[in-house]
């Protein structure tokens, strides 16, 4: 290992003990761990490529759209999700 990547892995161990970083990995694991909170993500993911699918049916649009927004409310609603974002905003 040369001295940059010695450097680099000195960066990374500093970072990484950083108790925000480390809380965003927790969050983040138990947010993806959780089977409602999978369940929903991907409802969401589902109905947001449905509404790229059928961007020219403005009905079909709408009714994706709607149930997006429904379902992308209730995620941010939980706080686990909210907390996982903060921590994940100041970790950015």
């Amino acid at each position: 290992m040369n001295e940059f990547e010695n450097q680099l892995e000195k960066c990374k161990k500093l970072l990484y003990d950083e108790p925000i970083v480390k809380e965003y990995f927790r969050l983040k694991k138990i947010v993806q761990s959780d089977p409602e909170l999978v369940r929903l993500d991907k409802e969401i993911h589902q109905h947001q490529n449905l509404m790229c699918v059928h961007k020219n049916n403005d009905e079909i649009y709408q009714n994706e759209k709607q149930i997006y927004d429904e379902q992308l409310a209730q995620f941010k609603s939980n706080p686990l999700v909210g907390n996982y974002f903060q921590v994940r905003e100041e970790v950015y």
